[in-house]
């Protein structure tokens, strides 16, 4: 990697590297010849998950800078947001997390962690991450903070945080290639959940700086792909700068599917099925609204031939365990 990255602040919040283990069962369930999990859920810190190989730089260039508290916004049962509250405890940062929901939401899941984490929160009523509002929301939170004498940083994945979000991954690239050099079977394809698609953006420059690795596809869990194609690519142009990386990631550098169902932070009758399908054949723990709602994209694609039974591919888990128990009411009785 260039000197950039060496120069970037950077704090050890996970456990690393993560392993890749195989599936075998679940790769016999969906017809392939190989299967292989990244686990990312075995992070460490919170629960884990892909958020830490982003808070490791975005809340080293904050403490750097001298803050003390952090300031962030996402959904009400955001995996990030846990995983924020928690490294800022660790670290003995206040956090203030701005939520999309209702105040009347449930302490539980994901929600119930930010509280015992220690973190202050409100919600807004805006619903698009990218909504110019939350923004607004956001800055008057940090006025209020300095008001108060501390010293806050923004972290908004859609904003300024998108270069070291993106950048922790490109990292993280580098790891995935190394370690699969020692697989049996090379993996063809590496699937991953998008929300904010920080990690896929990431994942995607480092692969094309090495000029080598699987074909990612991503499926995503919370825009229409279109939209969020876009914003991989945007997002991937930041990182790079960030970097000084002569990489411009372009829009079939990847694959991009839809998995939204009911909506964003809502689980689908397939994302359900494929929380069942990963316990009972490999014991993963998966929510039924990123991780699954990924594997039930993986499993529509080898369905469709997208992606092929000779095929061997790499899933992400990217953690989110909470949002299981939050979502306890869509499994039934007979769960």
């Amino acid at each position: 990697m260039p000197d950039a990255i060496a120069a970037l602040p950077h704090l050890d919040l996970a456990r690393l590297p993560t392993p890749i283990e195989a599936a075998p069962r679940l790769a016999a369930s969906l017809g392939v010849a190989n299967l292989w999990v990244k686990r990312e859920d075995l992070s460490g810190t919170a629960f884990g998950g892909n958020k830490l190989r982003q808070l490791s730089l975005i809340l080293g260039a904050a403490c750097a800078d001298g803050a003390d508290t952090v300031i962030a916004t996402a959904g009400v049962q955001s995996n990030f947001c846990r995983a924020l509250a928690g490294s800022a405890a660790s670290l003995g940062l206040g956090c203030e997390l701005l939520l999309r929901g209702s105040i009347a939401a449930k302490r539980e899941g994901n929600l119930l962690l930010d509280h015992i984490f220690g973190a202050a929160v409100s919600f807004t009523a805006a619903t698009d991450p990218w909504d110019p509002a939350i923004r607004a929301e956001l800055e008057a939170m940090a006025d209020r903070a300095r008001a108060a004498g501390k010293r806050p940083a923004i972290v908004q994945l859609t904003g300024e945080s998108a270069a070291l979000g993106v950048a922790g991954w490109v990292l993280g690239a580098d790891e995935v290639l190394a370690q699969i050099d020692a697989l049996a079977a090379a993996p063809t394809h590496m699937v991953v959940a998008c929300g904010s698609a920080l990690t896929l953006a990431g994942l995607a420059l480092g692969f094309k700086r090495s000029g080598r690795g699987p074909r990612l596809f991503g499926v995503s869990v919370q825009q229409p792909a279109a939209r969020l194609r876009a914003w991989i690519v945007a997002a991937a142009s930041q990182g790079a700068a960030r970097l000084g990386l002569d990489v411009a990631l372009a829009e079939d550098d990847f694959d991009l599917v839809e998995a939204v169902g009911p909506g964003y932070g809502q689980p689908s009758p397939e994302a359900i099925a494929a929380v069942r399908l990963a316990g009972r054949r490999q014991g993963w723990v998966l929510d039924p609204v990123y991780t699954g709602k990924a594997l039930a994209g993986l499993i529509a694609a080898c369905e469709a031939g997208q992606i092929p039974r000779d095929a061997a591919p790499l899933f992400l888990h990217s953690g989110g365990a909470p949002g299981l128990f939050a979502n306890a009411a869509a499994f039934g009785e007979n769960a």
